[in-house]
């Protein structure tokens, strides 16, 4: 009997060392549904949203000022501030209406929550009259990096069936040296497992933002 009662001691100090490996959480690929405003991203270490926004014509934007904003996942809000983002403009100037040009964009800004390293939006530009079937083609992609808690947080979200989401941002720009204050966007989508939409169906004015984050 005494024997017996060891041999359960063993079997239970075995079951309690292997079973918390056998019920881990499970794993999401998430993406976002019926948007192209905002993107969910995995770099294969960080969990991050990527919002680009796009102004093309013949202007020049002299600065781009953001404000604040939010991302609100089910019932879980996640507060966009000018410190805990990274924002980068690039610029072609030599794209046509659909986004397409022989050259690449350039590095024009660069702000890493709330630092700014790089600022050249003030530097003249070719004049647009010059080749006319060309426009200046501006990308602005503002990050918002998440940890693990707000993972979790989201995750907790879908398993509650809290789908339903929206963001929202506001920023500040000067196009052709006139102050455009009180910019912003706002969508609304569902937190998706899985791929939410091939992006072979993105519309061309998307490539860049392919070929930077989608690696493709």
């Amino acid at each position: 009997m005494k024997q017996m009662k060891y041999y359960i001691k063993i079997l239970a100090l075995l079951v309690a060392i292997f079973l918390p490996g056998c019920t881990s959480p499970r794993h999401y690929d998430f993406s976002l549904k019926n948007t192209l405003a905002i993107f969910m991203l995995n770099n294969e270490k960080d969990n991050y949203f990527c919002i680009p926004v796009q102004y093309m014509g013949d202007y020049q934007l002299g600065n781009f000022d953001f404000n604040s904003g939010f991302i609100l996942i089910g019932d879980y809000e996640i507060l966009l501030k000018r410190d805990g983002v990274n924002i980068s403009v690039f610029l072609n100037e030599t794209a046509d209406e659909d986004g397409n040009s022989d050259s690449g964009f350039t590095l024009i800004y660069l702000e890493e929550k709330g630092e700014i390293t790089i600022s050249k939006m003030n530097e003249p530009l070719a004049p647009k009259h010059e080749t006319a079937d060309k426009m200046n083609h501006y990308y602005i992609f503002i990050e918002r990096f998440l940890d693990k808690d707000e993972v979790k947080k989201i995750t907790s979200e879908y398993e509650k069936g809290n789908v339903f989401s929206r963001m929202c941002i506001e920023y500040d720009l000067v196009i052709d040296n006139e102050p455009q204050l009180g910019s912003g966007m706002m969508d609304d989508f569902e937190l998706y497992d899985g791929v939410s939409i091939d992006p072979a169906l993105f519309p061309p004015n998307l490539n860049f933002f392919k070929a930077k984050y989608l690696k493709e």
